[in-house]
């Protein structure tokens, strides 16, 4: 049971996830997510040839409490889910696709540059330490939002995840920086992609 639980542990610190004095994304350097997630899966693999007594286990699941997202273009958005207890795996062993939200552009807020760190402070830092978790989400591979990292280098975020946004989260910042008012989202009329999301059936 003690190795289970250290791989556990292990697994909590090295999935993208950040905490105080750690120095996992520096400070102003590009963080390149498909660089980190393939440097996590070499280190899990090398764990398994080596038969070693430790284990590491790849993030499952999407999604957190606190979402924030980083469009194509640098701009930050945020959204929230209702809250409940997540493990160290951060979600189900099932769950390689994320589910549907049903998400909507009214429950994306967009975040002035300036006023990220006051404003993930307020809403984040002030709930409870196992709270205190954000996922963030880029359109782009490559994040260099200089707003994000004074944040994640000057604050003492208890736990942090770094993803690609999902397709429903893509589609919604679409409608959500439509400039004709006059277009709106139908989520049940989008043509989802079901390799990428699993939908769920709307119950009558």
């Amino acid at each position: 049971m003690a190795k289970i639980f250290l791989g556990y542990m292990i697994c909590f610190l090295l999935l993208n996830c950040g905490k105080k004095g750690e120095k996992i994304v520096e400070k102003n350097k590009p963080y390149i997510i498909s660089y980190e997630d393939r440097k996590l899966k070499n280190y899990i693999d090398s764990l398994k040839k080596s038969k070693s007594n430790f284990a590491a286990y790849p993030r499952k699941g999407f999604y957190g409490e606190h979402q924030l997202l980083i469009d194509k273009n640098g701009n930050l958005y945020f959204y929230q889910k209702e809250y409940f207890m997540k493990t160290c795996s951060y979600g189900s062993e099932n769950d390689t696709l994320p589910h549907f939200l049903r998400l909507e552009p009214k429950d994306i807020i967009k975040v002035p540059q300036k006023n990220l760190t006051n404003f993930l402070s307020e809403n984040i830092l002030a709930k409870e330490k196992d709270r205190q978790i954000l996922i963030v989400a880029s359109q782009n591979d490559t994040i260099k939002n200089t707003s994000f990292f004074e944040f994640l280098n000057t604050k003492n975020i208890g736990t942090y995840i770094i993803r690609r946004t999902t397709q429903e989260e893509d589609t919604v910042l679409k409608y959500k920086n439509n400039n004709n008012k006059h277009v709106y989202y139908y989520p049940d009329s989008i043509k989802w992609n079901k390799t990428k999301i699993k939908l769920i059936k709307k119950i009558n």
